[in-house]
Order: structure tokens, then C-alpha cells, then sequence
């Protein structure tokens, strides 16, 4: 080989497409200290989040309409040397046709899901110190099918996926919530779950495929296959003849997670996390705080917001808008951070104090406790 050609550029070599993690980093970045992973691994995230955010809606490329700025600065094109044909456009969902579907009406039904997410998830992402909408630009609606009641929601459906800002993965979480006030009694149910995809396929999401994968029936038998886990569910029980005017506030509800599940949402979102020595009680919170904060970052991407307190001085703090806990127990909040493998020093009394409280209403005890129905009243506005 000549001095010449060896010196030479090929010019194949220049026009290559960006590939791998430059090609994520040119359409996603920055990103948080990306993990390593294979080429076609991140070639394949990067297609299927570019050719999903085309199809449905990114939380960060969706503005008001009649705002002035029009769609956001951060939100991204589609170019036409990145995308692949997924095959999907004929799976009867809606694509994003032009900038039109890129607005929403401020006073619709829809807004309430936008407007929730990008709020709750700002709040984490400055508890981290992250630049605004860092966490925001990953996220994306397949799903939405909310209806208010006022200016809470009556009901809602909706699966939203959060791709990580570090890995070659994504979560897809769903939310299904119905309540509603009659004149004796409120019906009420929900169910929260999510599933890790390690493996994203080069081709956009397809909501109707996902929608199939849940299971139809009870809240605690929502997320129960197809590689889906349960985080927490609750409802009012109204079996037995419990409806009408003997109706009793009959409290079922559970969250369904462990410290492992806890350390995988963490580890797909935010990276590693080394666990301390149980002797170093500073670091040891930090550990727990960051297990806490990537659970608050699945429930905040679906429009729930939770403060779960971490020491003794803080309190768990609930959604104003959403019921999550029927009767005064805070007990998702208690389930969230024992299963983050932190327990205070109340949570046993206030334990033993929401069963009690539960095996009450069974009883039929405690129906004309003003004291009960005023906290009831403060805590959720319904």
C-alpha cells in the first residue's frame, strides 16, 4: 500500500452515521455519566427513543397552546438520517403529524398529566442539583386517558416511559386511579406498577402491545405478568353487601416493593449505587435517600406526587390531587421507605395504628367520627 493511500480518508468512513453512544449523546445529551454497554446497544436506545418521541409525546418537545415560545428550546427533531421504518404505523395509534400535536389545551383533561409531571419531576431533579428538564426530557406518554372532576381527577390511565439518562434502558410505568363521591359512599381504586426493558429493540413503542401486556381485573392483579411488578395498589372494599347507606370506608391496599426492586429503579435511572457500611450512619441515609428518590422519580413520572419522609424529624406528605391512602395511615409513604430498607422510630406505633384503624372499619366502628372525616377532608379535598 502506497504512503498515499494509507494516508488517505476514506470517503465512506466519512459520511458513516453516528452510531452507538455518540449517537445518543448528539440527540439525548448530556447524559449522567453513561454506563458502558455495547454499540448496538445504544444504537438501538437511541432509535427507539427518537422514533418512539415522534410517535407520542415528550414531556419536554409539548407546549401551550397560544404560548408565545411555542414548543420548548430542549425539545428535539426527528432527523431523517437517524430513523429506521419500525413497522408500527399501522398498530392504530396516534402519531405526532406536525406542530400542532405538539400543544396541548391548558384547560383540557390531557394538561393535568403534563402539567403534573414536569412540575413533580422538577422538584427532584433541583433536590440533585441537575439542570432543568434533565430528567424531563426522558420522559414520554404513550397513554392518556384522564378525566377530571373539577380540577382533580375523576379517573385516569395513562403509561408513561422514562428513558435513563445513563444506561441503554428504559422503565415503563402505568398508572390506572378512579374516584368518585356519591351521595353514601366514594369508589375508589388504583394501581401503580412498572416494567425494566434492558434490551430496547430498534423500532418505536408501540402503547396498544403494553396496554395488552397488563392484566384486567382487581388493583392488586393489574401488574402481575408479562415481566411487569407491582408498586402499590389500593381500593375501598365493597364486597359483602358494603355499598349504599350502610357503606363503611373498608381500606385494602399494599405497597409491593423490596429493596431490590428499589436498587434496580435506582441503578436503571441514576447508575450504581454502592451500598455503605452499616457503621457510617451518614452515608447509610444518603444510600436510603437515594433508593427513596428513585421510587418518588417512577411516581412523579406518572403525575404522583409523594414526600416520604427519610428522618424522624420529616412526615410523609401525599398527593393533594390523587388519593393514594383511603383512611389517615400514611402507609404507602411507611411501605416506600421500609422497602428502601429505612424504618424510623414512629413507624411501628403508626403501623399498629393503621391496622387498628382498618380493623375499625371492618367493625363499623369509627362512621360518625367528625375528628376522622376532617383529616379525611384536609389530606385529599373529596
Amino acid at each position: 500500500m502506497s504512503a498515499n493511500s494509507a494516508n488517505s480518508v476514506d470517503p465512506s468512513a466519512a459520511k458513516t452515521k453516528l452510531q452507538g453512544l455518540e449517537l445518543a449523546e448528539h440527540h439525548f445529551g448530556p447524559l449522567l455519566r453513561p454506563t458502558h454497554a455495547t454499540q448496538s446497544a445504544w444504537t438501538n436506545y437511541s432509535i427507539n427513543r427518537l422514533q418512539t418521541n415522534k410517535k407520542y409525546r415528550s414531556i419536554v418537545s409539548v407546549s401551550r397552546k397560544g404560548s408565545e415560545g411555542g414548543p420548548e428550546e430542549n425539545s428535539m427533531e426527528v432527523e431523517d438520517d437517524s430513523e429506521e421504518d419500525s413497522g408500527d404505523d399501522d398498530d392504530g395509534s396516534e402519531e405526532d403529524s406536525g406542530d400542532d400535536d405538539d400543544e396541548y389545551d391548558e384547560y383540557s383533561d390531557e394538561a393535568w398529566l403534563f402539567d403534573s409531571i414536569k412540575a413533580y419531576v422538577s422538584q427532584i431533579e433541583e433536590e440533585m442539583n441537575f439542570e432543568n428538564g434533565i430528567l424531563q426530557k426522558c420522559i414520554t406518554i404513550l397513554w392518556n386517558e384522564t378525566v377530571l372532576d373539577d380540577e382533580d381527577p375523576r379517573s385516569t390511565d395513562h403509561i408513561v416511559r422514562i428513558y435513563s439518562p445513563t444506561a441503554p434502558v428504559y422503565i415503563d410505568v402505568h398508572f390506572q386511579y378512579y374516584c368518585r363521591s356519591r351521595w353514601s359512599e366514594v369508589e375508589w381504586f388504583y394501581s401503580v406498577g412498572y416494567k425494566i426493558q434492558r434490551r430496547p429493540s430498534a423500532t418505536a413503542g408501540n402503547a396498544f402491545t403494553i396496554k395488552n401486556e397488563l392484566k384486567t381485573g382487581s388493583p392488586p392483579d393489574v401488574h402481575t405478568r408479562n415481566g411487569w411488578q407491582t408498586l402499590c395498589w389500593g381500593y375501598y372494599d365493597d364486597s359483602d353487601g358494603n355499598y349504599g347507606k350502610n357503606w363503611r370506608r373498608i381500606e385494602c391496599g399494599q405497597v409491593e416493593l423490596h429493596e431490590e426492586g428499589a436498587v434496580d429503579v435506582h441503578e436503571v435511572l441514576f447508575g450504581e449505587l454502592k451500598k455503605p457500611a452499616e457503621s457510617d450512619s451518614e452515608a447509610m441515609l444518603a444510600y436510603h435517600q437515594s433508593l427513596v428518590r428513585g421510587i418518588r422519580m417512577l411516581l412523579a413520572a406518572v403525575g404522583i406526587s409523594y414526600q416520604v419522609a427519610c428522618t424522624d424529624d420529616e412526615r410523609d406528605k401525599g398527593p393533594h390531587d390523587l388519593m393514594l391512602e383511603g383512611l389517615g395511615d400514611k402507609w404507602v409513604g411507611r411501605g416506600i421507605r421500609n422497602a428502601c430498607g429505612l424504618r424510623l422510630a414512629r413507624d411501628a406505633e403508626e403501623e399498629q395504628k393503621g391496622a387498628q384503624g382498618r380493623q375499625e372499619g371492618l367493625k363499623g366502628y369509627g362512621e360518625d367520627d367528625d375528628d376522622d372525616e376532617g383529616s379525611y377532608d384536609d389530606d385529599y379535598s373529596f
